[in-house]
């Protein structure tokens, strides 16, 4: 009998994605994985808690039924034949950090990776430091990148009004009152979203600005701009609608982009 089984939330796709990790480098075998919407019909798992699993994954010991969970549990099942590497795993420093990683990524999936919901779908717990950190690490790349592009776009005699500082108002300042007018009971699961939602228009933006820095034409940074702001239409329309919103709120959502960055820049070309 193999020493451990696990739990995991199969409607989060990075969690599949980890337990198929764990199979094709032989950690674990088909037999041992147990999915969290039908964990009640093993035996094995008598002992889960389910509101805990599915906020970490649930690691069983097949012998005595004892239940750790997420990072802790990665800890055992790596030690079955990596012990070395369980050992430094287990250092406290290191358990801090990954577990402190970890419960970030597990808390915020349901908007890095979001699923429809169905009525076997879990709920994680909202945890607000988590999201709250989340927010301002995609607020502080967004920042970044719209900086540099500000301080390039100035170079050329179209957009001399503009400087680093003056493009992140005028991109940011949108988001900010969206966010700040939407204060629904989900509210915190949609700010998750927004903050996806510009991460990823910023990540392609990035490629832009790669693309700029070797082959120097600001149509890299224009069509960046552009076809970002497609995607970000194409992920608002679907995470609205995961979500259980009204359209509404996205037609609500590009117009406040798109108004308040046509008056600052309106704004800034005339001062």
């Amino acid at each position: 009998m193999k020493r451990y089984s696990i739990v995991f939330d199969n409607k989060c796709a990075a969690c599949s994605f980890g337990v198929q990790t764990f199979k094709s480098f032989g950690l674990m075998d088909e037999d041992q994985i147990i999915e969290l919407d039908q964990f009640q019909d093993n035996a094995l798992a008598c002992n889960v808690n389910p509101i805990r699993a599915c906020d970490e994954m649930a690691v069983i010991n097949n012998h005595s039924l004892e239940v750790s969970y997420g990072y802790e549990g990665y800890i055992k099942i790596i030690s079955v034949n990596h012990k070395f590497l369980a050992a430094i795993m287990a250092l406290r420093l290191v358990r801090i950090l990954m577990n402190t990683f970890y419960i970030f990524l597990a808390s915020n999936r349901r908007v890095i990776a979001p699923i429809q919901p169905s009525d076997s779908t879990c709920t994680p717990t909202l945890r607000k430091s988590y999201r709250l950190t989340f927010l301002f690490f995609m607020s502080l790349y967004a920042g970044v990148i719209t900086y540099v592009k500000g301080e390039i776009l100035r170079e050329y005699q179209w957009f001399a009004f503009l400087t680093g500082w003056k493009l992140i108002a005028v991109t940011g300042i949108g988001w900010l009152l969206v966010g700040a007018f939407y204060q629904k009971s989900n509210k915190w699961e949609y700010w998750g979203h927004l903050a996806m939602i510009a991460g990823t228009a910023i990540f392609l933006q990035t490629i832009g600005l790669l693309g700029f820095y070797f082959f120097p034409n600001i149509l890299w940074i224009l069509l960046s701009m552009g076809l970002s702001d497609l995607i970000m239409i194409w992920m608002h329309y679907r995470r609205v609608k995961i979500i259980g919103e009204n359209q509404k709120q996205t037609f609500v959502w590009w117009l406040t982009l798109h108004f308040s960055a046509g008056l600052l820049l309106l704004g800034y070309s005339i001062i």
